[in-house]
Order: structure tokens, then sequence, then C-alpha cells
């Protein structure tokens, strides 16, 4: 299990969110979702080490995070999937793939199940990753996290500036790994009804403070959304 306990986060001197708790279990689909600018990246940023925390406790598997270097969290299992992807424009869909698998030593191969979950990724395998659409360009940041062989997936924004087709195929494809190998995943997005339909456990985000958290099937999307906007019009 991953374990945020009462904690801060900085950039540069300005603190985004204080005393922030989330626990996301084993074996399930998360979700933490929030409108733009209320904390949910940072969350993310928390658990791999890129922004400065002063206090509180990261703990996964056991392990205490907080003080550890980016690459040693990526070592205990950790793949991560940015806002933006990351892919690497100028190399191909097979390289960017390779390029997951460094960790994994010289005889590590892409397995073929990864082409089983996103098929387009064989069929344009040579070309260039910045000559894919966004959508395609997800799957690849998405596969590539997965050929490190991860206990836990973590996305930002996975939906973000995709047509909606490519947004059914990512959602069928992490539905899929989790339930056939157990694949632990956490998800920051904005998108309720991709977030609902997808999650076992749904945190919502306000202004850096959880307003909901439980169990999906508790709760509809009119009452996560009321919840989001009586949060906001209080605070106004």
């Amino acid at each position: 299990m991953l374990s945020i306990r009462n904690v801060d986060a900085y950039y540069g001197e300005s603190r985004i969110f204080d005393d922030l708790s989330l626990d996301i279990l084993d074996d399930k689909i998360t979700c933490l979702i929030g409108r733009n600018g209320v904390g949910k990246s940072t969350a993310l940023k928390v658990i791999m080490g890129l922004v400065r925390t002063t206090k509180g406790r990261v703990v996964y598997n056991n392990k205490e995070l907080r003080k550890m270097q980016p690459y040693n969290r990526v070592k205990l299992g950790i793949g991560y999937v940015p806002q933006g992807r990351d892919i690497f424009a100028r190399t191909t869909v097979q390289e960017n793939l390779e390029l997951g698998l460094i960790a994994q030593g010289k005889n590590a191969k892409v397995p073929d199940y990864i082409y089983d979950l996103f098929p387009i990724l064989k069929e344009f395998a040579k070309r260039k990753g910045g000559d894919l659409s966004g959508g395609q360009q997800q799957q690849l940041a998405i596969a590539r996290a997965l050929v490190m062989n991860p206990g836990l997936l973590i996305l930002d924004e996975p939906t973000e500036g995709i047509q909606p087709s490519i947004i059914k195929d990512i959602g069928t494809a992490i539905k899929q790994i989790n339930k056939e190998t157990r694949l632990t995943v956490l998800i920051v997005e904005q998108y309720l009804d991709f977030a609902l339909d997808i999650a076992d456990m749904i945190y919502v985000m306000d202004k850096g403070k959880v307003l909901i958290e439980g169990r999906t099937s508790r709760y509809g999307s009119d009452e996560v959304q009321a919840a989001m906007l009586n949060h906001n019009t209080e605070g106004a």
C-alpha cells in the first residue's frame, strides 16, 4: 500500500497544500479528481519526489520515500506517466519502449501483452514518437511505464486532449491490466465520468483538501460535482 500522511508541498516558497493524507490500496484503481489548480498533480509529484516537502510521511511497501531520490523510487517499482507524456519525439515507438526496459537488464524485451493492450504500437513501431497523435502518444507513454513491470502505476491526466474513442481504449486497457496482474493504479483526472467508470476508489480534492473519499460505488457524478461546487462557493 501507498500511504501519504500529513504531507505539505511547496513550489519555491509557495505552499500548495498542507496536511494532505491519502491511502492508495493495493490491487485497486484509485482516482484523485478535482478542478485545475487544486493540488492533484502536486500530490503525484510528492510521491515521486519532484516537489519540496518539509513534513509528513510517504510510505510505499513499508519503505519511507520522502527523503529518497526520484530514481530510487522508480527502482522500488513505481511507474510514472506525467502530464504531457514526456515521450521521446525523435526516437521510434520501439526505441521509446526499449528505454523503459533499461532497469530490467540487457536481455529484457517488450512483453507481448503490451501489444495486446495497445495494438497500434506494434503497427507503428518504426514511427517517430513525435509523429503519433496525442492519443497514440499517451498509449506509448503508458506502455513505456508498464514495460518496467511496476507494482504501482501513476498516471497524471491520461485523458487530457484525447479523442473520446482513444479515452475508451485507454480506460479498457487500464482495467484489463489491473484485473489480470493486480497492478495498483493511481490516476489524477478531471474527466469525472472516466474516473467514476474506471476507479474502485475515489478522492475528490479542492484547494489542497480532500472533500470526498471512499469506494466509487458510493458516489454519483451529481454528488461529486455538488461537493466541489459547494466547497468552492464557501471558499469564495
